[in-house]
């Protein structure tokens, strides 16, 4: 095995630590661990592609195949993620809206107070 074929088992290696941390990041909804990880992932891909194919072996090929594929699971994990929190921001916003409608109704029978009660901020 080369030098460069070592090395390029090595950051495999350490590839897969990271898509492992990023997997367990994102079940437990850390999105800023889960920024950080794919940050110092980005490095390790780069040196990657640097030593290229003549550095990868069979088994490493095997390796970053199934490593493709739990990103690619974790990517559309966290589009789905991404849709359901725009989903509720959705519905927070129509809430806010028709709070603001109803306020006016009952502004008079207490003045602001009921205006601050009814608001969805403190």
């Amino acid at each position: 095995m080369t030098a460069d074929s070592l090395s390029f088992d090595r950051l495999v290696g350490a590839l897969e630590d990271l898509v492992s941390q990023e997997r367990a990041q994102l079940a437990g909804e850390d999105l800023a661990g889960l920024r950080h990880t794919q940050s110092r992932a980005e490095p390790i891909v780069q040196e990657l592609v640097r030593l290229g194919e003549t550095a990868a072996t069979p088994a490493t090929r095997a390796r970053l195949e199934a490593l493709l594929i739990q990103r690619q699971q974790s990517q559309a994990t966290l589009r789905a993620r991404v849709a359901s929190l725009r989903e509720a921001l959705r519905q927070n916003e129509a809430n806010q809206r028709r709070a603001a409608r109803i306020v006016p109704a009952y502004a008079g029978h207490g003045g602001g107070d009921a205006a601050r009660r009814l608001s969805a901020r403190s």
